[in-house]
């Protein structure tokens, strides 16, 4: 496809995302339906999709917009690429642009935050305001590809240079001693022999951080494994059995078969099958949150959260973690992560674990910013008094 044509699918999909239709569903139902479109150009239209859904507001796509055409056009404007060249109305070309559409949107400072106007009034309020800026900065850009290589199977020299061998050069995180950031090639990764071989997953360098993080010991329960990211790194590092629940069954369809590839032992737990008096010396609870944190990836969730969402993810999260906390045995240690950036998911949340629970003990605290290298994680470890 020429560029020109990769532009006009971009505004096919965006007149869909206007309409209501999910940004993935719709890519894929495009791919679907336009099979001579090869893997770079479906990879190419994917960036420039993605890339307007997080500059929406700076786009002037925000909070109306009249077409996917205008969209795209003003993300193309506001990532500084180039415009005449490829709306030249020649072959599957875009029309060329009219007099109106040669010139920049109009947007004002709060559209360059790129953040509904009160998420911008949150992040100020507990960050300040440059370092809110910085994040939203972080997150109007492409999101790091990193792998966490499993220390069961292989170390980190041995898979940077397998990769490279093959073309994928890779970088250290300055955050965690098993991630590998991806510099080239990222779509030959699951093509490689050592992926099949378990060698490596792909997860974010903070996320492995947080994982990291957890004193385990003795019997570990996953509490809200979804897709057990956070059991398989454990047991990535330590080798331990972990034992996965998860109140939808579905999320856990993965486990069993991410778990044998890295040779890991993870058990798990159907929702109806865990005993409400079955105690764990260690209870991981990786919260379902906003995920303002990973905004990059999953960037349609900037735009349609509310405040009222927030309230609504604070109980939600303050119910589970009442119920796994009746799983700590004594001396335990119970984590709280999100992978959030807001107080209310975090900081909050900790103050009333403290309150509530007042023979629990903080042990460790930390919170992961986005950044180019990593998303944005919070954790904190208590440890059972009693």
């Amino acid at each position: 496809m020429t560029p020109g044509a990769r532009i006009a699918a971009t505004i096919k999909v965006l007149d869909a995302i206007i309409l209501g239709a999910p940004a993935e569903r719709t890519l894929t139902n495009w791919g679907r339906s336009n099979r001579f479109a090869g893997s770079k150009d479906r990879a190419a239209i994917r960036d420039l999709v993605f890339q307007a859904i997080r500059c929406r507001r700076s786009s002037g796509a925000w909070p109306v917009v009249n077409s996917g055409r205008a969209w795209a056009i003003g993300s193309l404007y506001a990532n500084d690429q180039q415009l005449a060249d490829v709306f030249t109305g020649l072959g599957h070309a875009p029309a060329v642009l009219t007099a109106k559409e040669t010139s920049r949107p109009v947007v004002s400072d709060l559209d360059g935050w790129d953040l509904q106007d009160w998420t911008i009034r949150e992040l100020i309020k507990f960050y300040g305001d440059v370092q809110a800026f910085e994040i939203a900065q972080v997150l109007k850009h492409r999101a790091p590809i990193t792998l966490r290589v499993n220390l069961q199977k292989a170390t980190v020299l041995q898979v940077k240079l397998a990769l490279a061998i093959n073309g994928i050069e890779t970088r250290a995180s300055l955050i965690s001693d098993t991630a590998l950031t991806v510099q080239t090639n990222p779509r030959q990764l699951f093509l490689q022999d050592i992926f099949a071989k378990g060698w490596f997953e792909l997860q974010d360098s903070a996320s492995q951080a947080v994982a990291a993080a957890i004193p385990t010991a003795g019997r570990i329960l996953d509490y809200c494994a979804g897709g057990g990211g956070k059991s398989l790194a454990v047991a990535a590092r330590t080798g331990a059995k972990i034992f996965a629940h998860d109140i939808n069954l579905g999320r856990m369809a993965e486990i069993k078969t991410r778990a044998a590839r890295g040779g890991h032992k993870i058990e798990v737990i159907p929702p109806m099958d865990l005993d409400p008096k079955t105690l764990f010396d260690t209870v991981i609870c990786d919260l379902p949150c906003t995920g303002s944190g990973a905004w990059r990836r999953s960037p349609e969730g900037k735009w349609m959260l509310t405040e009222l969402d927030i309230a609504k993810y604070v109980n939600l999260q303050r119910n589970i973690l009442t119920k796994s906390a009746g799983h700590l045995a004594p001396g335990g240690v119970l984590a709280l992560i999100t992978c959030s950036i807001f107080n209310a998911e975090n900081q909050t949340q900790k103050d009333y674990v403290s309150e509530k629970f007042p023979n629990l003990s903080v042990l460790t605290e930390k919170q992961y910013l986005p950044s180019p290298w990593n998303d944005g994680l919070y954790l904190v470890v208590y440890k059972a008094n009693y």
